[in-house]
């Protein structure tokens, strides 16, 4: 079996300590830190010595999840880190991202996988969660469980804190890969988005929410390599 293993001395992706930049990982709604893009992140900063970090932001449960609760909870991370890291958020992970970053975490530079821009606006009025703002609750197939779990009414009440980030304006680096055939977020929210930041490079890929097509993935690897370079 070949082994890869490089030294520091010829591999210029492992660094040393004191240089060394962090990779985070947020994943998306009724997901977890191992699903496939989760996984795709890890491996990649294992194999070049990259700290990675994937916190459970199934917060303080999934029934009971917040978007409050999400955010703490990176933020509290993040203040473990010794150097601004790269955050990298998929779906629901991007918003919170898009929002630890606006509150001021240092980040040395943020990837956004289909961000669930405007999330907290859309399941307030969208078609698609009616149901569940009459009633209070839904059950949802949580795919990290692979079985349906309830979600309670504490995300419901705590939308309304989160309706502004239409305003938020991100200083921070910003890759964005989104599928042009996503039905979960639309493609023009990332469009928008990228308008109201100018620092933001928007990747339109063929592709859907999963962005698990084999170019998307190397558009993934690219983003990746460039932000540590």
């Amino acid at each position: 079996m070949m082994d890869n293993r490089l030294s520091e001395d010829t591999d210029p992706h492992l660094r040393h300590p004191e240089s060394m930049t962090d990779l985070v990982y947020l994943h998306g709604f009724s997901s977890g830190p191992g699903g496939n893009k989760g996984r795709f992140a890890r491996e990649w900063a294992e194999a070049r010595g990259i700290p990675c970090h994937a916190p459970d932001l199934n917060l303080p449960t999934f029934e009971t999840l917040t978007l409050t609760a999400q955010v703490a909870a990176v933020e509290a991370l993040l203040r473990t880190l010794a150097s601004p890291p790269v955050l990298v958020g998929s779906s629901l992970g991007g918003f919170v991202a898009t929002a630890v970053a606006h509150r001021g975490a240092p980040l040395s530079a943020l990837i956004l996988l289909a961000p669930a821009i405007h999330f907290a606006r859309r399941r307030s009025t969208g078609a698609d969660w009616a149901e569940y703002r009459a009633q209070g609750w839904m059950t949802c197939l949580h795919h990290a469980q692979g079985q349906p779990l309830r979600l309670g009414p504490e995300l419901l009440h705590d939308l309304p804190n989160w309706l502004d980030d239409d305003a938020w304006r991100i200083p921070v680096p910003t890759t964005i890969l989104h599928g042009r055939a996503d039905a979960a977020v639309p493609l023009a929210e990332s469009e928008a988005y990228a308008q109201r930041n100018p620092g933001t490079r928007l990747h339109v890929l063929e592709d859907d929410h999963g962005l698990l097509a084999p170019a998307s993935l190397v558009c993934l690897q690219a983003a990746l390599e460039a932000a540590f370079a």
